[in-house]
């Protein structure tokens, strides 16, 4: 027979089983369409992966990198070099997936793996968080926009640092918010650290100073009892922040502050639309980021119309939102960051509007669901524009289809070169000179054969070039490394995966 000491707390046992369990109950009958949506999510964000994964140039540079870190032989301090600018990214990235490269036994599906992996998580992290911020019906709009979104879900498909910004920008605002409601240092570290992070995932990230900033004066103006503390939680955010970007800043310090000044630059720099006035570079910003977002063309005087019916919709209702500093920071982000980024003279790539998708899906959300009692009228309009979303977003989904097993051929390529016996040193350079060549000198890297770096000026025995043109001539190739080949004789040729490969030997 049981004590009495015993059978109180098998009963106070049980009851703690049976509490949990009706909450998980609850939480379960709550978000059954949150849960539902994930199932989707991670449909389209896993399915057909290692064959439609992208494994190009790019991907192949940044696996060589991860590969030399997970094997203890070199731990970079700049990450990789952004497309415009000559700036170099933070290292974060390279870290952040280098362990799923050693648990995919070098396989460079595993970098790619853990961005999906990352995203997957993040989006649920997101609807729980815009819950708890809003309410269901907000949270599950703005989930249900991020889960058919074309542009993110081709984020969370492959290796490359950008595609992560979302999430770290979303999250970055989320803790600056949680920094100023709950007054921690905690919470300030936390916001600190991810703005860090997002700014190595991309530059573009720094835009996000403006909403940070118009917000935090706000307050910091509209308080009297709590200044100390607003003061305390931006130091220990700032020794978060300078701590991640160490790495960065000691190159800056070593390279005579190499990237500060190309990022000054890009406000000068005449490489990008200069033609346009400022007006002209603010529509384009807008018009390029519709697009990208809602996958059908915008015109321009649609694009404006939105933008500033949204910028008077917020100045009318300022007042109320302001009352949540989160959905506060979300709005502004989405109003100032296309001011910001017309400052600039650039191109407009879906990635670089990665700090902005997510607060531009809370604030769709909100205007569509800002009541919690809404009319049938209005929940019928928002549904619909939901489903129109979600069919021209979809005819983008390309990974549905049997995918070019990229990891695959660029391993086949190598191997036919490997199939040659290069004698060491060699070289591999691929034509014409925009095409980029990563993806197979890592393969050849990591089965033990790797070619020189690509701008070295060291003598070499062999040197085999990648070409898509029938007829490139590659013996007579301008192409300085080429050109520095000295008696360039083509020695073998032969075809495989789009590629035409050549064989250049030293000829007598």
């Amino acid at each position: 027979m049981l004590n009495k000491t015993t059978k109180v707390k098998v009963k106070y046992k049980n009851m703690f089983l049976r509490k949990n369990l009706a909450t998980i109950k609850n939480i379960l009958a709550e978000n059954q369409l949150g849960f539902g949506l994930f199932l989707v999510a991670f449909f389209l964000r896993f399915y057909n992966f290692t064959a439609a994964v992208t494994f190009l140039g790019d991907q192949g540079r940044d696996a060589i990198i991860i590969k030399r870190i997970v094997t203890l032989e070199h731990f970079p301090a700049i990450g990789a070099p952004s497309s415009i600018g000559g700036i170099f990214l933070g290292p974060f990235y390279y870290y952040l997936v280098a362990p799923f490269l050693l648990l995919f036994h070098f396989n460079p599906v595993g970098p790619a793996l853990a961005v999906a992996l990352i995203s997957f998580i993040g989006l649920t992290a997101f609807y729980f968080i815009v819950k708890k911020t809003t309410h269901l019906s907000i949270a599950l709009y703005a989930t249900a926009l991020l889960v058919f979104s074309v542009v993110q879900i081709n984020f969370s498909r492959f290796s490359w640092n950008p595609n992560l910004l979302p999430l770290f920008a979303f999250l970055t605002l989320y803790f600056f918010a949680l920094m100023l409601k709950k007054q921690t240092i905690m919470w300030a570290i936390a916001f600190g650290s991810f703005f860090a992070f997002s700014l190595q995932l991309h530059y573009l990230a720094a835009l996000l100073i403006l909403p940070l900033a118009v917000v935090y004066c706000e307050i910091l103006l509209n308080t009297t009892n709590k200044k100390l503390s607003l003061w305390k939680n931006l130091f220990f955010s700032s020794m978060a922040f300078g701590f991640f970007l160490l790495p960065l800043i000691i190159f800056e310090l070593k390279h005579q502050f190499l990237n500060t000044q190309n990022f000054l630059q890009l406000f000068n720099s005449k490489s990008f639309i200069n033609h346009l006035s400022y007006p002209l570079r603010l529509e384009t910003v807008l018009v390029n980021f519709f697009t990208h977002i809602f996958n059908i063309n915008f015109t321009s005087w649609l694009a404006l119309t939105i933008f500033f019916l949204l910028i008077i919709f917020y100045l009318a209702n300022r007042k109320t939102i302001k009352q949540n500093i989160f959905l506060n920071l979300n709005f502004l982000n989405v109003i100032l960051y296309p001011f910001g980024f017309a400052f600039l003279n650039s191109p407009h790539y879906p990635h670089y509007y990665g700090a902005v998708y997510y607060s531009f899906f809370i604030v769709v959300s909100y205007l569509a669901f800002r009541q919690k009692k809404i009319q049938l009228l209005s929940f019928a309009s928002a549904v619909f524009l939901l489903l129109l979303f979600i069919f021209f977003n979809s005819q983008k989904y390309i990974f549905l289809k049997e995918g070019d097993n990229q990891i695959k051929k660029a391993e086949e390529i190598a191997e036919t070169i490997l199939a040659q016996h290069p004698q060491i040193p060699y070289q591999i350079v691929a034509l014409p000179s925009t095409e980029t060549d990563g993806h197979i000198r890592y393969f050849l890297e990591i089965k033990g054969k790797r070619p020189m770096p690509e701008d070295t000026n060291e003598y070499v025995k062999e040197l085999y070039v990648l070409c898509r043109e029938a007829n490139c001539s590659p013996d007579n190739n301008p192409q300085w490394q080429i050109a520095s080949f000295k008696n360039a004789k083509i020695d073998t040729k032969w075809f495989i995966q789009d590629f035409y490969i050549y064989k250049i030997v030293h000829g007598n």
